[in-house]
């Protein structure tokens, strides 16, 4: 199978996804026709609009006040997570915030304790 025949092969499927979107299309087109019909299609358009705008504004804003309450007081209790890391020279997981605070004695401790794998 050469360079051509796969560059053919990739045309064909390009040529055939565009006469499926163009199908989709008219079909689309067709549906909002019958829903819409062109003579009265503002007015019923612009009575969807006033029905349809108040419900998604207060979705959005339902959302939104969920969203941030959910960020603020509902992850652990209302604390904020404590970023874990490997333990070096250990086989188990530490929070990094011990580890950052002073890592000088953190390794004395291993070297000093050196068959130790509690954490």
């Amino acid at each position: 199978m050469g360079i051509e025949s796969v560059e053919k092969f990739v045309v064909e499927k390009l040529k055939e996804l565009w006469q499926a979107m163009e199908n989709l299309w008219g079909q689309f087109l067709e549906w909002f026709d019958k829903i819409f019909p062109p003579e009265t299609r503002g007015e019923k358009l612009h009575h969807w609009l006033q029905i349809a705008l108040p419900i998604a504004i207060a979705g959005v804003v339902l959302s939104l006040l969920l969203y941030c309450c959910y960020k603020c007081c509902c992850k652990c209790g209302g604390g904020r997570r404590v970023k874990m890391m490997k333990a070096p020279g250990r086989n188990c997981t530490m929070a990094r915030p011990a580890f950052e605070a002073n890592p000088k004695s953190y390794f004395r401790n291993l070297r000093a304790h050196p068959g130790d794998q509690l954490c």
